[in-house]
């Protein structure tokens, strides 16, 4: 792995090098604090207590967590474009994220591998928001309603969850929006941004809080539009959000959250070969210029959680949701190449915890259940160059899951247990309703039990040791099924994937609350699922399992307060995924790297306060080597890009006014922001901005 990473090297340039010899710099610089840290004594239960996982559905303190977890809060949003969550996500290693730019095909985010092999949207990688599963009961994912501007913290679990949240969980993202804490030291606000970027960008906002009482009422309404960088590749979006909290005593509360967003145009410019994308970078696909490909996106979703302690010893956590979404999509090619969907998504989940502590013994369990119903209305029609022509495909489509876990954790004086169990029933079906070409029609069922083992020991008050051992698995989504390379409407061959994940490390803090982690994680998949393309249908993707596959990877992450103005926060990921049995078209592909993933990826950070009122805040990103296709003929070259932003605050009794500006990738380097896996006709590559560069005003009343 290390000499694939070196070969790689070779290709960076001048600026690379400056950013990897400014990078270990330092790395080198956090030695000596480090060292320090060993015998500090000024580390206190406070700090330690800082960071709590969430994400494991039994909260618990980061050093009795026996996996990898990252928790980032997002101090500076207000300096960022917030154009994407990939803004989020950069300080979590092993997460990387494409098509940033693309609001047609959305972000597409990978956890150690799971996620990459995404047409669009967010495959693989569980995505719970607020509480509530954004993530489909199929295992598809959507950000476009998320409403950045209101994140307050995200939390990464980069192992394998599937024993936790069942299908569709090798890796998950935890977010959690603006709620009732925000009142505890002011009873109303009134938040305004205004922003503009590069390409005719727009960016409104506007969020309103009141507390009466024991009732907190927050409301977010969010308008962005712009051109875009390449031709072809206009968006607008308006989400608006809100949250009524209630709570009931001061054990328990109820949580309504609403949520509605409406996008009328996303257009898509396409990937293009390496000619165009070297010549032409901002040029589009001609084939999606002649049909307009692109979409147009509604959708509601409303959800209740009730939350309450029962006694001294339990908790009880009861959600229901329901949304609906309208996609109309337009796709590069006639035949099929007009979709319209009407998805109705529900469910509802309930968790009992109980604790139990005597001495210096502590056990928490957790029994819960959750149920998901999907139902999509799937129609396709013929593209007669962007209008609806005859109807190829009707179908009504419905994936049921529901799912029982156990969760245990047990701790004894050092040593802490994760232990969970799971089972999932996951029945799938397709109902033919155009049947001018027959009965189409199909079922499958796709159940799975998942369990996981942590062992996390403390080696001091500030640092622990983990192992783990867990399993998921991964269901085809309703799209992936219904694409058949036959042309029927239903593609009973596909199989779920299952993977085994084993990791181990140390993590823990140093110099009060800075932290660190290592961790090291290797990977077995098995009937490993990958887009591709065909030649008499090109532009349209279709799926297929391709055998096994295995995931090596060492990460390294650190965030240390060097100064109380300036904080760094620095984390790499070394990677060696391949394919360990897969046989294409009579070739042994055996040994060649998954595509659409680096080899290896560092980014740091920096953010600089120099006066009380001047923020600055500095990201740099290396991005390795990243085949476009399972025979590993091309890549894309390692990267590098540079990111800066300001901001300065003016505060007054009643009011605080803060500007910002920022340029993202300063030294305009080449590089794609989505690549389309295994393309046909090289088509892998769609351009990011050679610059981005934005501002604006935010004003808090």
């Amino acid at each position: 792995m290390c000499m694939k990473i070196i070969d790689d090297c070779r290709t960076l340039t001048r600026y690379d090098y400056l950013y990897i010899t400014f990078i270990f710099l330092l790395l080198f610089l956090h030695i000596p604090h480090f060292a320090k840290s060993q015998s500090d004594t000024t580390i206190t239960a406070k700090s330690l207590e800082t960071i709590v996982v969430q994400a494991t559905k039994i909260e618990k303190p980061w050093l009795k967590s026996a996996n990898s977890s990252y928790t980032t809060t997002t101090d500076n949003k207000d300096q960022l474009a917030q154009n994407s969550l990939q803004e989020f996500l950069v300080q979590s290693p092993s997460i990387f994220a494409l098509n940033a730019n693309n609001k047609a095909q959305d972000l597409r985010i990978s956890i150690r591998g799971f996620g990459s092999r995404a047409a669009f949207g967010v495959r693989g990688v569980k995505i719970i928001v607020d509480g509530i599963p954004e993530t489909t009961a199929d295992g598809q994912g959507q950000l476009d309603n998320l409403n950045l501007g209101i994140i307050e913290r995200v939390e990464v679990l980069n192992n394998g969850s599937s024993a936790l949240y069942g299908n569709a969980s090798g890796g998950l993202i935890n977010i959690r929006t603006t709620d009732e804490k925000t009142f505890q030291h002011r009873h109303q606000f009134v938040n305004l941004g205004l922003g503009l970027h590069s390409f005719g960008g727009q960016q409104y906002q506007l969020t309103l809080g009141k507390k009466i009482n024991n009732t907190s009422l927050i409301i977010h309404a969010n308008h962005h539009q712009g051109e875009g960088y390449r031709e072809q590749s206009a968006f607008q979006s308006t989400n608006f959000n809100v949250r009524l909290v209630q709570a009931l005593s001061k054990k328990s509360k109820i949580e309504a959250i609403v949520n509605y967003m409406n996008s009328p145009k996303a257009d898509d410019p396409g990937g293009v070969n390496l000619t165009f994308f070297d010549s032409i970078p901002t040029a589009a696909r001609a084939q999606n210029v002649q049909f307009k490909a692109g979409e147009s996106i509604n959708q509601f979703k409303a959800s209740l959680r009730f939350q309450s302690a029962i006694g001294k010893r339990f908790n009880l956590n009861t959600y229901g949701f329901y949304s609906n979404r309208n996609f109309d999509g337009r796709l590069p090619f006639s035949f099929g190449g007009m979709i319209e969907l009407k998805r109705n998504f529900f469910g509802h989940g309930t968790a009992l915890t109980h604790s139990y502590k005597k001495n210096k013994f502590h056990w928490k369990t957790q029994l819960g259940y959750e149920l998901a119903m999907q139902i999509d209305d799937r129609q396709r029609f013929e593209n007669l160059d962007g209008e609806q022509g005859a109807t190829t495909l009707y179908q009504d489509e419905q994936f049921t899951n529901v799912g029982m876990y156990w969760i245990n954790d047990f701790t004894l004086q050092k040593w802490t247990i994760n232990a969970s169990l799971r089972y999932d029933f996951n029945d799938i079906e397709a109902k033919d309703k155009f049947l001018d070409n027959g009965d189409d029609s199909g079922s499958i069922q796709l159940n799975d039990f998942n369990y996981s083992l942590g062992l996390a020991y403390q080696l001091t008050k500030a640092q622990s040791l983990f192992v783990s051992y867990s399993t998921s698995f991964e269901t085809p989504t309703l799209n992936e099924l219904s694409n058949n390379p036959d042309g029927s409407g239903f593609n009973p061959n596909l199989k779920a994937q299952f993977a085994h994940h084993l990791e181990t490390g140390i993590k823990g803090f140093f110099r009060q609350q800075s932290s660190f982690q290592v961790s090291a994680f290797y990977i077995a998949s098995q009937n490993e699922l990958l887009p591709y393309e065909l030649e008499n249908i090109p532009g349209r993707t279709f799926y297929r399992n391709i055998g096994n596959s295995k995931r090596l990877g060492v990460e390294f992450f650190i965030k240390h307060h060097l100064k109380p103005s300036l904080t760094v926060t620095t984390n790499w990921s070394f990677h060696q995924f391949t394919f360990s049995e897969y046989e294409l078209d009579g070739n042994n592909l055996d040994g060649n790297t998954l595509p659409g993933l680096p080899n290896f990826q560092g980014n740091i950070q920096l953010d600089i306060q120099p006066f009380k009122n001047l923020k600055l805040n500095l990201h740099s990103q290396l991005i390795g080597k990243i085949f476009t296709n399972n025979n590993n003929t091309d890549y894309q070259d390692p990267k590098s890009i540079l990111n800066f932003s300001i901001k300065y605050s003016i505060d007054k009794s009643k009011f605080k006014l803060s500007p910002y500006f920022g340029i993202n990738n300063l030294f305009r380097t080449n590089y794609a922001d989505n690549i389309r896996i295994n393309a046909f006709g090289g088509r892998y590559y769609e351009a990011a901005p050679q610059q981005f560069i934005f501002g604006g005003v935010r004003v808090e009343l």
